[in-house]
């Protein structure tokens, strides 16, 4: 009997210092758990009720894979989602600093206008819509097909959320309106196969004077050309059909992600597809990923005037390149040759061909590699074969990086032990200018 009312203090005082909790400690709690579970949290105590409503951060996650209904149910589970977010929206109170919904949802829902109007003039800050199109068979059409029926088109009201820092859409259609001024408070976009202009795309870069991350991914059919006037930008990721690249303005460009489908029909067609120019806008590059597209376009250009581009900053390298075109190897040499203080470099091999193809371009690396690597530190090499200039290139790394510390070798999957072992007798015969490398597989 004297346990009992012990125990009863003890629960009332846990209580207590729930309840009285700071304000920022409770909202802290509460934006960290999925907003089901915030709501949920009405039923602790009477003074907990109402806490979820002034959580500065709302966060919508459809799972990865949603549940797939007949399509006489789709439209009363996609009513479902638009009913949760309009009563918490409707019951909220204070500054949303962070809105994210990630549904699948119709792309002429009308509903999500009225969401980011309500956001415009509650001082929003970072607004991530990745509106997954629901309303089309992916069996038989492609969503990344730029057409209204995929992409949801964003209302003139978003333009009004002047205080954004970070911005992410995916699947929209983003018209730049005339009297647009930009968000000078931009810091970070994110746009996934999002339809935008060549110029409505540069005039939101330009108009965003404080922009440090860029992140584009797009599957436009015909190519454009990009130019990037941002003087803050410091992270450059862009993949999909590129017809050009320019940068007009970017002095503290510190990482830069390449990954264009361009393909080496287009170089021959017209001279602007070149985009050896883009190294010239590099300069100040620390981290720089080329995909092998990349170094095509570079092989298929004059590769000696690549040689006047330098990159001093440049300490990380990674390439996808093919060990049996020549092109490719000399278009990376240039690489190698202009980053006098790369420390570590990454390399993809796509080397598939037949021993007609690997002859010719026997003994490149040694006959052309004309400078020491004097800084890298480590090399990690994936998708290797064992073909001879993949070999002869480790071997030129061994000879030409004195402080060269590890080289990491992962084969092909369907690289067999005994080949394996037999690569690894040859590599460790060859040549090192540095006592402390070793090459682990």
């Amino acid at each position: 009997m004297s346990s009992f009312p012990e125990r009863k203090v003890g629960l009332v005082s846990n209580l207590d210092m729930i309840n009285n909790l700071p304000r920022d400690v409770i909202n802290t709690i509460l934006v960290r758990l999925p907003i089901k579970d915030a709501v949920r949290t009405s039923i602790l105590s009477r003074k907990w009720r109402y806490k979820w409503v002034t959580i500065s951060q709302i966060v919508f996650n459809e799972p990865y894979n949603p549940p797939k209904f007949p399509a006489s149910k789709k439209a009363l589970y996609h009513l479902k989602r638009v009913n949760i977010i309009d009563q918490v929206l409707l019951h909220h109170r204070g500054p949303i600093h962070m809105f994210k919904c990630s549904y699948y949802l119709p792309a002429c829902c009308p509903d999500i206008d009225r969401w980011i109007l309500f956001l415009s003039r509650y001082g929003i800050k970072e607004l991530i819509l990745e509106i997954l199109p629901s309303d089309c068979d992916t069996t038989d059409c492609d969503i990344t097909e730029f057409c209204d029926k995929h992409h949801y088109r964003l209302p003139l009201c978003f333009f009004a959320c002047r205080e954004m820092y970070h911005l992410r859409l995916e699947f929209t259609i983003l018209d730049i309106p005339l009297k647009f001024e930009g968000f000078h408070h931009l810091k970070v976009l994110d746009l996934e196969n999002v339809i935008i202009s060549d110029y409505g795309l540069q005039f939101l870069i330009s108009r965003s004077p404080l922009l440090e991350s860029l992140t584009l991914i797009t599957s436009i059919e015909h190519p454009n050309h990009l130019k990037i006037n941002a003087p803050n930008l410091q992270y450059l990721y862009l993949e999909g059909s590129f017809e050009g690249l320019s940068f007009e303005n970017t002095p503290v460009l510190a990482t830069a992600i390449f990954y264009p489908d361009i393909l080496a029909r287009h170089l021959q067609a017209d001279e602007t597809c070149h985009f050896t120019r883009v190294l010239d806008g590099l300069h100040h590059v620390e981290k720089l990923v080329l995909n092998r597209p990349f170094l095509m376009v570079l092989a298929s250009d004059n590769v000696p005037k690549i040689v006047s581009s330098t990159f001093e900053h440049l300490k990380k390298l990674s390439l996808c390149m093919s060990f049996v075109n020549k092109g490719e190897i000399l278009a990376s040499l240039c690489l190698f040759r202009g980053s006098h203080n790369l420390q570590k470099l990454k390399i993809w091999a796509c080397s598939i061909g037949d021993a007609s193809s690997v002859e010719p371009v026997a003994n490149y690396w040694n006959a052309h590699m004309d400078c020491t690597l004097n800084h890298l530190q480590t090399v990690k090499m994936s998708w290797i074969l064992g073909v001879k200039p993949e070999l002869e290139f480790i071997g030129m790394l061994l000879m030409n990086s004195p402080v060269l510390e590890r080289v990491t070798i992962k084969f092909r999957k369907a690289t067999s032990v005994e080949s394996k072992a037999m690569i690894m007798k040859e590599l460790m015969g060859f040549r090192k200018a540095s006592a402390k490398a070793e090459i682990i597989y």
